[in-house]
């Protein structure tokens, strides 16, 4: 599908009407009724035999649930503030082993998922302080209750019903204050509780009633993070995350008989449909993610993403999550059998990738994304972003890339810092403001980022860089806004991609005079310096970086080890440095030619 067609088809999809504000539950159908329906479920047979990447996937969490079956149930046990984890693993675990029964009939499966939310059921609590535990651990036992509801006796039905009553959603019946958050916490709270009452609603009608009424009132606060573009400005992991239970919100509304395409609008959220093909676009050719922000460059099988691909009749984005399913990953995904629900049908599968080249998208990070090719593993790929740290999770980024060519990644993110292991040390962590503690955390400063840095200073805290792109090839960022007041009076980072080559050319006026200016590239490539060069070297193959302009001293800091005990590792990790100074009249200029060096 060309672009046209495909804003075509967007256009289509938000054009739709919501059929009314439907929050009345009394007809919903019987169990099971949440995320799939008996279609899907009895059409995933005759599926996998007509899609042996579907066939494998089913076969790989088959393994995976009978391996697990011989772990113990989760314990309450709180990681720092957070019970998080376990409740993430009493979900990956619930879901996994019920979708095997239901997909065998072995009923060693339905065993051991009712062992595991009994043993959740009988906590204390879910730790309401932390409310994103509450909702993940709602999700897992509303899922499991209907999923095995026919093999649950009234006893065990009883106790969780219970559970998801007390521990979840009767906390936040008229709502909660992370229904209004702007951000992943909104779509994760709110979908987790809407799960946990559609689940017992035959038994809680009026708080069921009151809980959706209250959700359906605030769900289109955190979906304006997709606007206008599809840009999720937590990064592709937490694109994964906030999309994640989005799509499970969706799901279970249609498959509970609310009807239509989405009986909320959510599909409608300006943005939302078109983030598919922004997280498509952000995995480069090597499978890693243009992870900036709190992200990780390692991508996840994404069932939100599987859903949204089906969606969109875009069968040439799964193409990376086939090539995942081929070499045995995913299966830890806790979301990972709804991707093998949702996978869509052999018959919409084509031959030939006709997704763009080329992402741009706006928002508060803007981005631009170029590739040569989404066939060939060898193809140049590089991705660049304005925005800044004034936003949930951010870093100090602004004008940071990412660059591979020759199957390797040449210029690298290092994503975030575990945040246990800086909480625990007291570290004011979520404190965005310009003297937080935060920003003298390596990886979130400007001082890891591949961007520039005015005079050893941070960045500007509350300022955002802008994105415009002259030409289909060119990008250009304004960056003055990212640096303190009166250092320099225009600044601009731009980005020209060519099929075999990059071009960076950053431009800086009005500073003063003698201004220290540093160029920074973060790889994991051995660094050769040569004059006014430096070649890289990594997995056999070279990249020659040509810089000309004001006089600069090249050189390579190694960053494995900060030696800040707050800061973690960065194993084989080096910085490319290009060093100089704005000249009298207060101006300064650098171009970097990135090539391929036989």
């Amino acid at each position: 599908m060309q672009r046209r067609a495909l804003l075509t088809a967007l256009a289509a999809l938000a054009a739709l009407p919501p059929l009314g504000a439907q929050t009345a539950t009394t007809n919903l159908p019987p169990h099971p009724r949440l995320l799939a329906t008996d279609a899907d479920w009895t059409g995933l047979q005759s599926r996998r035999q007509a899609d042996p990447d579907l066939e494998a996937l089913v076969q790989i969490l088959l393994e995976r649930a009978r391996k697990d079956t011989k772990l113990p149930p989760r314990e309450r046990v709180l990681e720092g503030k957070r019970l998080l984890t376990v409740s993430r693993d009493v979900l990956r675990r619930t879901l996994l082993w019920a979708f095997a029964w239901r997909i065998t009939g072995d009923a060693l499966f339905a065993e051991r998922a009712k062992t595991e939310m009994l043993q959740a059921a009988s906590f204390s609590d879910w730790n309401p302080s932390h409310y994103l535990d509450v909702a993940e651990m709602t999700t897992a036992l509303a899922i499991g209750y209907d999923w095995l509801h026919s093999v649950l006796n009234p006893e065990e039905r009883q106790t969780l019903r219970r559970a998801i009553v007390d521990k979840g959603i009767a906390q936040a019946r008229n709502g909660h204050k992370t229904f209004s958050m702007l951000n992943n916490w909104g779509q994760v709270c709110i979908s987790g509780m809407v799960l946990g009452a559609l689940a017992v609603q035959e038994d809680e009608p009026q708080l069921c009633s009151d809980l959706l009424a209250a959700a359906q009132k605030k769900v289109h606060l955190a979906l304006q993070a997709y606007a206008p573009d599809g840009v999720y400005p937590e990064g592709p992991s937490y694109w994964v995350y906030g999309t994640s239970y989005t799509v499970l919100l969706v799901a279970a509304l249609r498959s509970c008989g609310f009807g239509g395409i989405d009986n909320w609008g959510l599909l409608q959220d300006p943005g939302l449909l078109r983030s598919t093909e922004f997280y498509a676009q952000s995995i480069g050719p090597t499978g890693k993610h243009f992870n900036f922000a709190d992200s990780s460059d390692s991508q996840e099988l994404a069932a939100p993403f599987v859903y949204l691909v089906r969606e969109l009749q875009q069968p040439d984005w799964l193409q990376t999550k086939r090539t995942m399913v081929r070499s045995k990953q995913g299966a830890s995904d806790r979301f990972a059998p709804l991707a093998a629900l949702w996978w869509p049908t052999s018959q919409v599968t084509s031959s030939a990738n006709t997704t763009p080249l080329q992402f741009v998208g706006q928002g508060p990070q803007p981005v631009a994304i170029w590739r040569s090719s989404w066939s060939d593993p060898q193809a140049w790929w590089f991705a660049i972003k304005g925005g800044g740290c004034a936003h949930n999770h951010a870093h100090m980024d602004a004008g940071g890339f990412v660059l591979e060519a020759m199957g390797v990644r040449w210029a690298t993110d290092l994503g975030m810092q575990n945040y246990e292991s800086l909480e625990s040390k007291k570290v004011d962590l979520w404190n965005m403001k310009q003297g937080s503690p935060r920003w003298r955390i390596f990886r979130l400063g400007n001082d890891a980022h591949n961007t520039l840095m005015l005079d050893g200073q941070l960045h500007n805290a509350t300022g955002m860089a802008t994105l415009h792109t002259p030409s289909p090839e060119e990008a250009v960022l304004d960056l003055k806004p990212v640096f303190l007041p009166g250092q320099v009076q225009t600044a601009s980072r731009t980005a020209r991609f060519a099929a075999r080559s990059v071009l960076l050319h950053d431009q800086l006026e009005g500073t003063s005079a003698g201004l220290p200016v540093r160029w920074a590239m973060t790889t994991q490539a051995q660094i050769e310096i040569q004059g006014d060069s430096a070649l890289l070297h990594q997995n056999g193959q070279t990249m020659e970086l040509r810089f000309s302009g004001n006089p600069v001293r090249l050189s390579v800091r190694d960053v494995a080890n900060t030696g800040n005990p707050l800061d973690a590792a960065n194993p084989n990790t080096r910085q490319l440095l290009a060093s100089g100074n704005s000249d009298d009249q207060g101006q300064w200029q650098l171009q970097v030619a990135f090539t391929a060096r036989s």
